[in-house]
């Protein structure tokens, strides 16, 4: 009588061939877990990218004209500074007080009573925006004992105000514009690739990391008679051994 089985041999050449199956196998699996984990980080660096670009060109495009600066320290950070406009409107000038009188938002709303705002009229660089005879204080406007701004109520409903104040102002704006801001904005690249934003004298909040500081940079370009203000943006993002550079030009699109 025979009896049917498997001889050592034919089980340790089984065991072999599947160990070779299942290692092949493992070896497609993990190229396959590693493709798909290299594409999400990729995708995961171009969104935020896109999200940098898009989030900075919009805010560049509601600045104060001539309020952009680059402040550059090559072992530290690398920063892009502007102040926001918080309104924007037309003033009229009264040259025998000397004074102008402009209205909140063009619909005459009221200021806040603790407004922390400054209006300036034909800004041509950043100081302009700190400097007296270039801008001025909103703070006391709605404060009966301050003179330099006051408010006017327009109409009998008492809803709609305009507000004067003293014309101490070197220059005036051709189409009479002007602007209100508050807190300067700061957008920085610091030498650990992380990108932050802080409003004012606020903490900073990451906006963006994996950027390569030594070859990422802001960069500002002065207005011409020509065209107005460019602001530069040279960005590179690294993933491993991937680099993801970005190439950005954002032209100010408010004039004084």
């Amino acid at each position: 009588m025979k009896i049917k089985g498997f001889t050592l041999i034919e089980m340790v050449m089984t065991i072999i061939i599947v160990g070779i199956i299942f290692i092949g196998a493992g070896s497609v699996i993990e190229m396959g877990s590693r493709g798909y984990a290299d594409s999400i980080d990729r995708q995961r660096i171009q969104n935020q990218a896109r999200f940098i670009i898009e989030k900075i060109t919009r805010e560049i495009r509601h600045a104060v004209p001539n309020s952009f600066n680059v402040v550059s320290d090559p072992l530290v950070e690398k920063c892009l500074t502007f102040y926001p406009i918080n309104n924007a409107g037309f003033y009229s000038r009264n040259e025998i007080d000397r004074t102008l009188q402009f209205v909140v938002d063009n619909q005459g709303a009221r200021m806040s009573g603790a407004s922390g705002d400054r209006l300036t009229i034909n800004p041509s660089q950043p100081s302009d925006l700190t400097n007296n005879s270039r801008s001025v204080s909103l703070a006391g406007c709605r404060d009966n004992g301050i003179t330099s701004c006051t408010e006017v109520e327009l109409g009998t409903s008492s809803t709609v105000y305009s507000y004067k104040v003293d014309d101490d102002f070197d220059s005036h704006s051709i189409s009479r514009r002007y602007y209100t801001y508050s807190d300067l904005v700061s957008y920085c690249i610091s030498s650990t690739g992380v990108m932050t934003k802080a409003v004012g004298s606020g903490s900073k909040n990451t906006v963006g990391d994996g950027l390569d500081f030594s070859r990422s940079q802001f960069k500002y370009t002065e207005p011409t008679l020509q065209r107005g203000g460019l602001v530069h943006m040279d960005l590179l993002f690294v993933n491993d051994d991937e680099e993801s550079f970005y190439k950005h030009d954002v032209q100010v699109l408010n004039v004084p």
